[in-house]
């Protein structure tokens, strides 16, 4: 095999695994609900949207239950834990 055929297969074979990787998505770190926020609201939302907003825990929770109201289908505690991790990660900081 020469070494543009093997280059070429390398490159195809290394394309592929990655395609098939979940990939990361940017600006959700690592914390208790983030998979259940991910989850839930990635149905309908894509990664930008809450990226600009900093809201208090009350705040958040009100965008949790307009969602509810909207057709969303949570339990209070499903919204416990996604308005906890929002207020720890996309929380109004203190000014």
């Amino acid at each position: 095999m020469n070494r543009t055929l093997a280059t070429a297969v390398f490159l195809c074979l290394s394309t592929t695994a990655l395609a098939q990787q979940k990939p990361k998505t940017p600006g959700f770190p690592d914390a208790p609900g983030k998979e259940m926020l991910l989850e839930k609201c990635f149905q309908c939302h894509g990664p930008g949207m809450w990226m600009d907003h900093r809201q208090d825990r009350r705040g958040w929770e009100g965008v949790l239950y307009r969602m509810v109201g909207r057709g969303a289908l949570w339990s209070e505690e499903e919204i416990k834990t996604m308005a906890d991790y929002l207020t720890a990660v996309y929380g109004r900081k203190p000014q």
